[in-house]
């Protein structure tokens, strides 16, 4: 029996129809879809887990691979100055601090470490851990009619209203679950692009350091941008990488949006 019968049930009962209200069978229908509701509850949270899972080996590998590769050739790199890439946007924050770039490399470290003798990776913090605590059943009492029926009516109401309210947690708390994986797959989308033009653009930056050596005063403006967008790309890959995917309450942390919607406007711009 759904809940919307059991509420209808109620309701009668409520308008006089005395047979519409048995606590023992209301009982056993509110168990019932207690544990309707776990299952949904349960199968919501697998799927997300699994979606934050992919989103996790994505980022630890893009991290653990090219970002370890792209921190390696820019460390030899001398007299950078990105003033020169001023149409690029996101590198003003490395001409104040160049500790940014030792910071990649040491998540990319962090990434490494991870990476199982299995070849398995373990999840960093990406957001399945939150969904545990997240996802749980709410809790809902049963129908407890007085001996004399003194009380009924009210108990009937309260009943009415705490499965009401346990209806639309729970279906709130799916919806929640299934945003999550609709973030997390966009994300990885994301970051799969991103890495596409992360890898020619360390192989741009080879190209270079053969060409003309590792002095960036000597580059040509070309030269430049190229290394100026690939170090874009791996900013928002860091952003999208370091960050705590979700909120305590399963809500995607605003740092993350922003990453992502730079990513989605940053690959429009660059095209196939």
């Amino acid at each position: 029996m759904s809940i919307s019968f059991i509420l209808r049930m109620l309701a009668g009962a409520v308008s006089g129809n005395s047979n519409s209200a048995r606590p023992e069978s209301i009982n056993g229908e509110v168990e019932r879809a207690k544990r309707r509701a776990t299952k949904r509850i349960n199968r919501a949270k697998v799927r997300a887990q699994d979606e934050l899972g992919e989103l996790d080996r994505v980022r630890i590998t893009l991290m653990s691979g090219d970002m370890k590769k792209f921190t390696s050739l820019f460390s030899q790199l001398k007299n950078v100055d990105f003033h020169d890439c001023d149409t690029l946007t996101g590198l003003e924050h490395f001409n104040k601090e160049r500790k940014n770039w030792r910071e990649m490399e040491k998540l990319s470290a962090k990434a490494m470490s991870v990476v199982t003798l299995a070849g398995a990776v373990d999840a960093v913090g990406f957001g399945a851990g939150v969904l545990d605590q997240y996802a749980k059943v709410p809790d809902i009492k049963g129908l407890d009619l007085s001996a004399d029926g003194s009380d009924d009516m009210k108990a009937l109401k309260d009943m009415s209203a705490r499965l009401q309210g346990f209806q639309k947690e729970v279906k709130n708390m799916c919806i929640r679950m299934q945003l999550v994986r609709h973030e997390a797959r966009k994300t990885e989308d994301a970051l799969l692009d991103l890495s596409d033009y992360f890898e020619d653009g360390i192989e741009d930056i080879k190209s270079i350091q053969n060409d003309a050596g590792s002095d960036w005063t000597k580059y040509t403006p070309a030269q430049k941008i190229l290394i100026g967008r690939t170090a874009q790309i791996a900013r928002l890959i860091r952003a999208l990488s370091e960050i705590r995917f979700l909120n305590d309450d399963a809500t995607l942390r605003p740092e993350i949006q922003e990453s992502v919607d730079a990513a989605e406007e940053l690959l429009d711009e660059l095209g196939a």
